[in-house]
């Protein structure tokens, strides 16, 4: 095996022991109503839900103000880019970096990045058409 394939085993291991070791420490400081709540990893991996309190500009907004922002915002939530296996960089990226010129992959991981921004608006467009939503609800727009 190779030092390069060593020492990347042994941060690995390292990396592994500190983050159970947090683990342990954190649980030490608990109270029995906390351990209830039992997480391998001390941080959440996949967003949570995220409930958004109204202002009171949008508690003013009538119905029809309601479905026109919404009916504003719904492009937004609309994904532009094409998956992996779609996206003719990504073809580019791989055939490139696999003959020609290896740092090319990078372009796969800058994909992942627009991708990561791109996940970012179109959460944010549903939370808020979700705040709308609940206050036609509240309104009882749905109502005839």
């Amino acid at each position: 095996m190779s030092t390069a394939a060593t020492a990347g085993i042994k941060i690995g291991s390292l990396l592994l022991l500190v983050t159970a070791s947090i683990g342990m420490a954190d649980d030490l400081n608990k109270t029995s109503a906390q351990k209830a709540d039992t997480r391998v990893m001390p941080f959440d991996l996949y967003r949570t839900p995220a409930t958004v309190t109204p202002a009171e500009s949008d508690r003013a907004l009538n119905c029809l103000a309601l479905e026109r922002e919404i009916t504003e915002i719904t492009p937004k939530t609309y994904s532009y880019k094409p998956d992996f296996y779609n996206d003719p960089y990504q073809g580019a990226a791989i055939w490139i970096g696999t003959t020609l010129f290896m740092p090319a992959y990078a372009i796969s991981g800058y994909a992942g990045y627009l991708q990561y921004r791109e996940n970012g608006r179109i959460i944010s467009a549903e939370e808020r058409i979700e705040t709308l939503r609940h206050l036609k609800a509240q309104h009882h727009c749905f109502e005839s």
